[in-house]
């Protein structure tokens, strides 16, 4: 369904750009759960996918992705997990960013497109209940594996539900009957309050944009980042007084300690960075560093390994790298390793348990709140004739 870039277009899409801006610069556009966070930004998209058909969703939907990418910057509200991905490559940071959130608004046009050629009712009540019986699954597991969580903050299973859930043909049935139960409620309710194909086409696609978004989202971040990567794995400040290191702070703001024998700082078994002629020791986790960054506005003219640093960022990777003539004040020490991000990301958790406790839960509240709130404003879009009703969809 191919609709004219007119200026109501121009117009709507100047509001769904500022409410998207809104929700991505103020904390009212997302709601943190553990490493994730639910975003209200999946609502614009769904909304331009509905009006204004492929085109106006994969504008909106580069919209909602640039303003992502600039949170990992700290722009509008921190993105944890994109400052993370940021240090590894900034490159692939923007991919995952802003590719899947233009594929979500483009494919959600698309899908709306088709529903709009339907001519049955029926047909939409029937994907109506498709679309119910996944949420139902979804709500399903996300309650049982959630009445697992133990003081510790990490999901775990009971010997029996890992049995049960790993039992091949009984959870196969449950989840069939889940969502057989899914499926019929919402047949029936979509017949007995007569939804009209409108409300139906419309929440549809948003339940499309908020699922469409986590599988493209989730999936961009395994694909890219699910290897050996060297990131950050720790940052130190470093103050020097009077030539001597008087005190060392870690990323958290706590004091690290150190001999007090000299001005030596020695990071794991591969680096030893020597300041002037005595030495202090710094424990540092990085046990096998990639390399490291000293940086401060004070660095410019000390010498590093016999070369005069002429910047405000020194970076190095040699055992025994040695630094000389650091004025007083502080430093800030970057030090690189090599991890698996989706490891760290998961934090000791199984991979299933991770799927369904983290990402599951976050989609499914994406998905309850973009499918209502699309119906709602699609709805309203239309009866109000702010948008053409598609003739297959007139009741």
């Amino acid at each position: 369904m191919e609709k004219k870039i007119n200026v109501r277009s121009l117009v709507l899409l100047g509001l769904l750009t500022a409410i998207v801006a809104l929700f991505s610069l103020t904390p009212i556009g997302s709601i943190p759960i553990g490493p994730l966070s639910i975003t209200l930004n999946i609502i614009p998209i769904a909304i331009a996918a509905i009006a204004l058909g492929p085109t106006g969703g994969l504008i909106m939907g580069l919209v909602f992705g640039i303003f992502s990418f600039l949170q990992c910057f700290g722009i509008g509200v921190l993105s944890g997990m994109g400052a993370a991905t940021l240090e590894i490559s900034p490159t692939l940071t923007f991919i995952q960013r802003v590719v899947p959130r233009a594929l979500d608004g483009l494919l959600v046009g698309l899908i709306f497109s088709v529903l709009s050629k339907v001519k049955s009712k029926k047909a939409l009540s029937v994907i109506s209940g498709i679309v119910s019986g996944i949420v139902l699954i979804g709500l399903f597991l996300s309650v049982m594996l959630l009445i697992c969580y133990d003081k510790d903050g990490k999901y775990k299973m009971s010997e029996g539900m890992y049995n049960f859930i790993t039992s091949g043909l009984p959870i196969a049935l449950t989840l069939i009957g889940v969502f057989a139960a899914g499926f019929a409620a919402m047949f029936w309710f979509v017949n007995k309050k007569d939804l009209s194909k409108v409300q139906q086409s419309c929440g549809i696609a948003g339940f499309s944009a908020a699922i469409l978004n986590t599988i493209f989202f989730m999936g961009a971040l395994v694909i890219l980042f699910n290897h050996t990567a060297t990131g950050l794995d720790n940052k130190y400040t470093i103050t020097i007084g009077n030539g001597v290191i008087s005190q060392v702070k870690d990323s958290a703001g706590n004091d690290v300690e150190f001999a007090k024998d000299g001005l030596h700082v020695q990071f794991g078994k591969d680096l030893v960075l020597t300041v002037g002629d005595t030495k202090d020791t710094l424990p540092t986790t990085a046990n096998i560093a990639e390399r490291f960054e000293l940086s401060s506005d004070k660095l410019k003219g000390a010498v590093l390994n016999g070369k005069t640093i002429n910047g405000k960022t020194a970076k190095f990777t040699e055992s025994g790298a040695s630094l000389r003539g650091l004025s007083d004040g502080d430093y800030t020490l970057k030090v690189y390793k090599k991890f698996n991000y989706i490891d760290r990301l998961r934090g000791g958790k199984s991979i299933l348990l991770f799927i369904i406790t983290a990402v599951g839960i976050n989609a499914l509240f994406e998905m309850v709140i973009s499918t209502v709130f699309s119906t709602l404003i699609g709805t309203a879009l239309f009866k109000a004739k702010l948008i053409k009703t598609p003739e297959n969809l007139k009741d």
